[in-house]
């Protein structure tokens, strides 16, 4: 909350962001990526990581890894 107890305006989330770094733009599409064959993900603190061996449910595994994509920016 507020000050006073009055809530906080609502700000409008942007679909496109400007990745601070560099020229990239930052869609809302995403896209799930197989990992390479004799490999899994493995998911750690919203990272991806391969690890050797096929999947297998465990703690941090996952099926497909899940990526925004993005695009360049006007040059």
């Amino acid at each position: 909350m507020g000050r006073c107890g009055v809530l906080p305006k609502l700000r409008r989330m942007n679909t496109v962001k400007k990745y601070k770094k560099g020229g990239l733009k930052v869609l809302s599409k995403k896209v799930s990526v197989a990992p390479p064959k004799g490999y899994h993900w493995m998911e750690e603190q919203g990272r991806y990581f391969l690890m050797k061996g096929d999947y297998k449910p465990h703690p941090g595994a996952v099926e497909k890894a899940s990526f925004k994509t993005v695009t360049h920016g006007k040059s």
